[in-house]
């Protein structure tokens, strides 16, 4: 089954509304519910990783589960690749988890806010250019690193791999000659997500209008909009 883009899903809506004779939905009150919608199933994903990474036993317990929940979270996964400044990063605009952070290509050391002043101070593991041995603390908007003081020469960036927030979708529009709303791509905003996730988001808001459907309209609007190139 192909992707389906905005339009698709507001075509799928009509079509269930007309079937439950439901009245109508708008294309911006659909999709203002289907954004919140996928909001939350993305912290819901990012929640059930930060529970399984951060657990006792660690990222390597239940592998299938882990693999399969940063899969559907790929369209969100990111590296960038961020200048330092004064000893620090800032965190991109639309940054909502890190999943990894290195400088000079070799993974940093995350500290907790208390320990800055005893590992700046540690005379066994101390934070050391030379030794390609970095600490970091996490701040809401930025990451703050140690050794504080780097060499602006050498070291002027840093890798952080993330998990982006979604962006919000749209059904863009313009006129035809009769004055009618008709679907504009140029004008959209498409889901990010795969396949499988944008059709849960889409069931999921369906409920949250009172739609009833079957997972049968779901193949079968996949299939019509195969055979249609739509």
């Amino acid at each position: 089954m192909a992707k389906w883009n905005v339009n698709d899903i507001f075509e799928l809506t009509k079509f269930l509304v007309r079937k439950n004779q439901s009245g109508s939905i708008s294309a911006s009150n659909l999709f203002y519910a289907w954004n919140s919608e996928q909001t939350a199933f993305f912290e819901d994903l990012k929640g059930r990783w930060q529970a399984r990474s951060n657990g006792k036993s660690g990222a390597n317990t239940g592998l299938i589960e882990n693999q399969t929940i940063l899969t559907k979270l790929t369209p969100f996964t990111f590296l960038k690749t961020l200048d330092i400044t004064d000893g620090s990063i800032e965190k991109p605009d639309d940054f909502s988890y890190r999943l990894g952070f290195r400088i000079n290509g070799v993974d940093c050391f995350k500290i907790n806010h208390n320990q800055i002043a005893n590992v700046n101070g540690s005379v066994i593991d101390p934070p050391s250019i030379t030794d390609n041995k970095f600490y970091f603390v996490e701040y809401e908007n930025s990451i703050y690193i140690l050794p504080h003081t780097l060499p602006t020469a050498t070291i002027t960036t840093a890798e952080l791999d993330c998990l982006i927030q979604p962006t919000d979708v749209k059904w863009g529009f313009s006129y035809d000659a009769d004055d009618r709303q008709v679907y504009n791509p140029g004008t959209s905003q498409q889901p990010q997500w795969l396949q499988s996730e944008i059709i849960e988001i889409t069931k999921r808001t369906l409920a949250s209008f009172g739609v009833s459907y079957k997972d049968k309209d779901f193949e079968q609007f996949g299939k019509a909009a195969q055979l249609t190139g739509d």
